[in-house]
């Protein structure tokens, strides 16, 4: 029954990782080999038939857990706001990029018509 429930436990935790760290695929070997480890240990202490032991084991494989997918998951948003950041700055690059553009263009434009003007008044006159 311990053996069920804490391998259960490991199992949640292992679907916690890798739903909290997805597409961190060497992340999440690592959090299941140590779930089945602390399952492991967890085995030992039960057959010894020690509850206190037993109680100790299952707290520490719930904090090995937890600790893991926090700093995945600390790694994941660091990881998206990087990629945020870049979006930003790509797109305030090409704004500057096109507003340079539009500025050249309209530059062009205003002296090709002065010299359109000159060469008329310079007919006409």
């Amino acid at each position: 029954m311990r053996l069920t429930f804490v391998l259960l436990l490991g199992l949640l935790g292992c679907l916690l990782f890798a739903q909290q760290g997805r597409g961190d695929t060497s992340t999440t070997t690592e959090a299941t080999t140590a779930s089945s480890s602390d399952s492991t240990t967890t085995t030992d202490a039960s057959s010894s038939s020690d509850d206190a032991t037993t109680t100790t084991t299952e707290a520490t494989t719930t904090t090995t857990t937890t600790s893991s997918s926090s700093s995945s998951s600390s790694k994941a948003a660091a990881r998206r706001r990087r990629a945020a950041a870049r979006r930003r700055r790509l797109a305030r690059q090409r704004r500057r990029r096109q507003q340079r553009q539009r500025q050249r263009r309209r530059r062009q434009e205003q002296r090709r018509r002065q010299q359109q003007r000159r060469r008329r008044n310079n007919r006409r006159g």
